[in-house]
């Protein structure tokens, strides 16, 4: 956690602008980063699929071709119609990964953000990432915590700490170098987040 993952995706999705430096990609990029990013609350699901395709400079017919298609491996079939700051989370998150996945990005940036969803959905959006990836020969970047979704999805492995990169190269060794850190941090007696301060005394409920 705090180490730039979401930084260095904001910065490639072009949410962020870098400070120094400059960051070059070939291709169009759609990129699912926290829950509401790219959605405009206001609109309607339907109307949202339009905006974010017309962002990534696909025509009206382009987007239509693929509707049925986003709208069922959503899920939200019965609320495309309704305003999505209406939805639930999961919702949200499953409608907008159909989106950024299906209407063909070059390069799709996704962030651990598929974590509200619910197992079956997760497994869903693995197998379509990886579909992405194999079948039509584009880039996922992905980002999680999770290690079976890292190693049956990425051929290639990059650890962040403290916002510089701690290794590059094969998955396996890149969940080696993640798990062999981790422990490394426990046995400092460094607390690695907020949520192992437990039976600290300092908060009382």
């Amino acid at each position: 956690n705090g180490a730039g993952k979401s930084t260095l995706l904001k910065l490639l999705s072009k949410v962020t602008r870098p400070t120094t430096g400059r960051i070059l990609t070939n291709g169009k990029i759609a990129s699912l980063l926290e829950v509401g990013t790219g959605f405009h609350p206001e609109l309607t699901g339907r109307e949202n699929i339009f905006l974010n395709g017309a962002i990534l400079g696909m025509k009206k017919l382009e987007i239509k071709a693929k509707f049925d298609e986003i709208v069922s491996f959503s899920g939200c079939e019965r609320y495309i119609d309704t305003p999505v700051k209406r939805y639930s989370s999961g919702m949200y998150v499953r409608l907008a990964f159909a989106v950024a996945a299906f209407l063909e990005p070059d390069i799709l940036v996704v962030d651990e953000v598929l974590a509200v969803g619910d197992a079956e959905f997760q497994k869903k959006a693995i197998g379509k990432m990886q579909d992405v990836s194999n079948k039509n020969g584009r880039t996922v970047i992905f980002v999680s915590h999770n290690m079976v979704s890292i190693k049956s999805l990425c051929n290639k492995g990059l650890v962040l700490e403290n916002g510089k990169v701690n290794y590059i190269g094969s998955t396996n060794d890149a969940i080696k170098e993640y798990l062999s850190s981790a422990t490394k941090t426990k046995s400092l007696g460094i607390i690695p987040n907020d949520f192992e301060r437990h039976n600290t005394g300092e908060i009382k409920i």
